[in-house]
């Protein structure tokens, strides 16, 4: 007969589950089977065997697909023109960079201009008699250097003002040069003010580490094993709109280079996110997880991917955030620890961000949602 588990706190595991009850192998496969009977699984931390280890160890140490913090860890190659491509669509490549190149670009940009404008000044300059011996009425005052051009050609494009040195109007097409360094400064700055705006506005990669929770958990509720994951949304990013979706990616193709296989787990409908909000899966015959048992969890590579977003009701602007949990990141067996209180004194409700991250043990049976399913039907049938 079916019989909840006992957790043991001392020696931090559950109590023995008999192979009989939890196989997920036939009844007439275990009568004829002539190896002895033997717990499924027990599930004490300091006894997992080397083997298993090791095997754990292997997997836990692939990259995956989605980081924690949401950065997708995707690099596309054998594309022809790639570098070109970058440089076409250079709004949208400056924008997913890192802030460090960023920096670097305008000041590469910067110094160019700088550089650039110089020689012509320069040459402007020479054009116009300034290096002549007897030359009087000169196009730059005090500077017949490179060094004085280049300060000049500074001095012009950042608008800061002429001062020891200045051009008049005895410049052979001064005034185009003028015009030029001008109109390039308002674009230069224009992309500077738009690049540095859209990026601190951008959710950072971080966000995605304290919208979700860091584990995940499996715990059986109203007789349904289920898939639980917490979000939270202080700072109201997704307020708006809000939509979340799930989806397992299944990193041991059947056959090989065979393509990664991505499927769309349904969740529960959910609240409104004024509070951190359990977002659930229901594990039934349509569920990716169907058939698969505590150690199944621990020995597979399997991807879970959690997206969220929505807009601002501050800003209105739209933002995603993704993360994913791996079989390393799944608890069996635990259910999160409540994070929300009343505060009396002060007539407000208190959300502990330390407990939202926390998970208990709850009593859980260890095997699949299939099996459960199976002796749930003979319960009844009996």
């Amino acid at each position: 007969m079916y019989e909840e588990l006992e957790y043991d706190s001392k020696l931090d595991q559950y109590t023995e589950v008999i192979f009989n009850e939890f196989s997920d192998s036939s009844d007439e496969e275990i009568e004829n089977s002539i190896a002895p009977v033997n717990p499924l699984l027990i599930l004490r931390k300091q006894r997992i065997r080397k083997k298993i280890r090791s095997h754990l160890t292997k997997n836990f140490n692939l990259a995956r697909i989605i980081s924690k913090s949401g950065k997708l860890n995707t690099f596309l190659t054998k594309l022809s023109n790639k570098n070109i491509s970058y440089i076409k669509d250079l709004g949208n490549t400056l924008l997913g960079i890192k802030w460090r190149w960023i920096v670097v670009t305008l000041i590469l940009v910067n110094f160019i201009c700088f550089f650039f404008f110089g020689m012509l000044w320069y040459v402007v300059a020479a054009s116009s008699g300034d290096f002549d011996s007897n030359a009087t009425n000169t196009c730059v005052i005090n500077t017949n250097t490179m060094t004085g051009y280049f300060l000049l050609s500074a001095e012009t494009i950042t608008t800061i003002g002429y001062g020891y040195r200045y051009p008049t109007e005895q410049c052979n097409l001064g005034w185009l040069m003028l015009m030029l360094q001008v109109l390039l400064s308002v674009a230069i700055q224009g992309a500077l003010v738009s690049i540095v705006y859209v990026k601190i506005t951008k959710p950072l990669s971080s966000r995605a580490r304290s919208l979700f929770s860091k584990k995940a958990v499996i715990l059986l509720r109203d007789g349904k094993l289920r898939f639980v994951f917490r979000i939270n949304d202080f700072t109201k990013k997704i307020w708006c709109g809000t939509y979340i979706s799930l989806y397992f990616m299944d990193m041991e193709p059947l056959y090989p280079n065979a393509e990664f296989e991505m499927f769309q787990m349904q969740i529960e409908p959910h609240g409104l996110l004024i509070f951190p909000v359990q977002i659930e899966h229901v594990i039934d015959e349509n569920s990716p997880l169907w058939s698969f048992r505590p150690l199944d969890i621990l020995q597979s590579r399997f991807e879970i991917i959690a997206v969220a977003e929505g807009s601002s009701n501050i800003t209105g602007q739209i933002s995603q955030n993704r993360t994913s949990y791996s079989s390393g990141d799944i608890l069996w067996g635990h259910r999160f620890r409540p994070c929300v209180d009343y505060d009396k004194d002060r007539g407000v409700y208190v959300v502990d961000y330390k407990k939202f991250k926390q998970t208990l043990p709850f009593n859980t049976p260890l095997c699949s949602a299939k099996k459960l399913m199976d002796i749930q039907s003979k319960i009844v049938a009996s």
